[in-house]
């Protein structure tokens, strides 16, 4: 079973990845991004996303957010420049803060955002402190999903808004897709994915209400490909990599896998990526 180190370890082991293939350094994101009629390349539609979410969930000027798995800050920055929110993110990955930190000051709104190394799990925040909790493809390391759920429940005000961009497995998948989708999600340091009906139960049981789901699988498809064919060239590196690191370990070794891993297993409609809004019972 991954742990909050393992996965704080896979972020650091898959930086470079990112850098070159997301450029990360432009980009400020780790997901996939949203595609759509408005944009017109990658880098748009990694930004477009934010713009998608804030909409949905009916984010407000001045309101208060908790970017959860807000890795090095770039949804942060864009709730706190384009919507004036006061922004919380945070992180299991120090390196991630502590690049997060640097860029608000770059973007010149320290005064709205707060980064820290936190689990969102057990954010020891108080309750009702938040408008919004957002998470962008960071729910899914949770080991128990309900975790992650009666935190977001707690910390929300009252009629506050929860909304999540994730991968959710298809149910009642065989025993070969299973295996399938737990190599693809191995190598990103995930014990396993939740279904759609498996989470929408937990949402409910967690007294969340006015839960909207919204299928995007179609508007991440690019990055998709995208991130596959970064596969064939990553490989060659990947080897190199082992053969100099004889001390590598299993998650820098197969994580160059999850490339054509997520992709083949997309094509075979095993997972989907939605969009999830709920709101917080009074």
């Amino acid at each position: 079973m991954f742990t909050n180190s393992d996965i704080a370890r896979y972020y650091d082991l898959s930086e470079v990845h990112y850098r070159k293939i997301w450029n990360l350094d432009k980009s400020r994101s780790l997901h996939y991004g949203y595609w759509d009629d408005s944009v017109r390349n990658f880098h748009e539609a990694l930004l477009n996303i934010n713009k998608v979410l804030a909409e949905i969930a009916e984010i407000r000027n001045g309101e208060n957010v908790l970017d959860a798995g807000c890795g090095i800050g770039g949804s942060s920055i864009w709730l706190a420049k384009e919507k004036n929110c006061r922004v919380t993110g945070i992180s299991l990955n120090e390196k991630q803060i502590r690049k997060a930190i640097g860029l608000a000051k770059t973007f010149s709104v320290t005064e709205r955002i707060l980064f820290e190394k936190k689990d969102y799990t057990k954010t020891l925040y108080p309750a009702n402190s938040f408008d919004v909790v957002w998470a962008i493809e960071s729910v899914c390391y949770a080991d128990d999903k309900s975790d992650f759920l009666k935190e977001a429940f707690r910390v929300l005000k009252p009629a506050g808004r929860l909304i999540i961009a994730d991968f959710f497995k298809k149910k009642d998948l065989g025993i070969a897709e299973t295996e399938d989708v737990k190599k693809w999600a191995a190598c990103w340091a995930i014990n396993d994915f939740a279904t759609k009906e498996e989470f929408d139960e937990k949402l409910k049981q967690t007294s969340f209400r006015d839960v909207a789901w919204m299928d995007a699988t179609g508007a991440i498809i690019p990055s998709a490909k995208k991130l596959y064919r970064s596969y064939f060239w990553g490989i060659i590196g990947a080897k190199v990599y082992q053969a100099l690191s004889p001390n590598a370990t299993e998650l820098g070794k197969n994580s160059v896998h999850s490339a054509h891993l997520q992709y083949d297993t997309l094509k075979k409609g095993l997972w989907k990526y939605q969009i999830v809004k709920a709101v917080k019972d009074n």
